[in-house]
């Protein structure tokens, strides 16, 4: 029996900066609210993440991917 390993899709992208005032970072959760989408980077997320949990209603949490090597620096 042969088990196929699919690569997981990625969503966000290098050009996505958190949404944090003042933050130059490259966002790695996005956090969906009634209301609209907010990107965070790691620390910012952290830093939030009791409140952001509490009233997303869905987060995309790509943290697992910050020390990833791309593909064109293989």
């Amino acid at each position: 029996m042969e088990t196929e390993v699919q690569e997981e899709k990625r969503v966000l992208t290098r050009m996505d900066r958190c949404d944090a005032p003042k933050c130059p970072a490259q966002a790695w959760v996005i956090a969906k609210f009634v209301t609209g989408e907010l990107y965070f980077c790691g620390h910012h997320f952290d830093k939030y993440e009791v409140s952001i949990i509490r009233d997303a209603y869905d987060i995309v949490d790509e943290r697992e991917f910050i020390n990833a090597k791309s593909e064109s620096s293989a």
